[in-house]
């Protein structure tokens, strides 16, 4: 489970998974002061103080609703949680859509400096959006160039279908 920029069903997500016997990973997208995105999971429970660490500390130095996270506060909390380079707001996809394979080299390359190669992952996601399949071929490439895994993810935002209305709603 990863809100956004919270861990709001945290506690509801992990007592629901322990009673079916399914091993819950918690976690969170965080928005950066630049505006990217980066999905980071707590790994140990080291990784899920540094998680609420850097939630906190991103809605310090910003305002509600838009927290100011860095990367020097990633660097300085990230041990015990595994880093996902992001949805299409993150800073390597986002550069793939851009056509800047350099550019999401680079942003690849920081966030795999910050984590380490055992750490951090190229998120791939199709949603049946036009430039997806071309998407996943880039990252997969970049994540061979980086010597990291990839990770298929979706952007999913409920749990059930009656869920949909409360989400349209928010």
């Amino acid at each position: 489970l990863t809100d956004h920029n919270a861990l709001y069903g945290a506690v509801r997500f992990w007592q629901a998974a322990r009673d079916r016997k399914i091993k819950p990973i918690i976690g969170a997208e965080l928005t950066l002061a630049c505006g990217h995105h980066v999905t980071l999971l707590a790994e140990t429970n080291g990784g899920y103080a540094n998680l609420c660490r850097l939630i906190s500390l991103g809605q310090l130095a910003g305002q509600k609703g838009q927290p100011r996270l860095t990367l020097e506060m990633l660097d300085e909390h990230a041990r015990g949680l595994l880093c996902l380079s992001g949805c299409r707001k993150g800073a390597v996809t986002s550069a793939l859509l851009a056509n800047d394979e350099e550019g999401a080299y680079i942003a690849a390359g920081r966030l795999r400096g910050i984590f380490g190669s055992d750490c951090f992952w190229i998120e791939l996601q199709h949603h049946g959006l036009p430039a997806d399949t071309r998407l996943t071929e880039e990252g997969l490439a970049l994540a061979r160039r980086l010597g990291v895994g990839c990770v298929a993810t979706n952007n999913v935002h409920y749990a059930e279908r009656s869920g949909q209305r409360l989400h349209d709603v928010l």
